[in-house]
């Protein structure tokens, strides 16, 4: 493909333009990064206690943390499955 006439910048240029832009992103990157993890830090901080409240709330009303109780957990076995299971249960109580 054919370059259109015109001033065409010096291959130098244009190269310590695209290594100036590298530079100027890295150093952004590295400056922005003790930022975000302060950030992070006091977000986390900020949580324990709403976790803290929020444990004590379920607590009292009944849920655990650790999972359902067993009778609020509903059972989403496809019937074929459930039929095969019982038969099985009931032969080997017949034995």
């Amino acid at each position: 493909m054919r370059l259109l006439p015109g001033k065409q910048r010096p291959q130098w240029l244009r190269m310590a333009a695209q290594v100036g832009a590298g530079a100027l992103v890295v150093s952004a990157l590295i400056s922005a990064l003790p930022v975000l993890l302060m950030v992070s830090l006091v977000t986390a901080l900020a949580l324990i206690p709403t976790l803290r409240q929020l444990r004590k709330e379920m607590d009292k009303s009944g849920l655990g943390a650790d999972g359902p109780a067993r009778e609020q957990m509903v059972d989403i076995t496809p019937i074929h499955s459930r039929v095969v299971r019982n038969v099985w249960a009931f032969w080997r109580r017949q034995r």
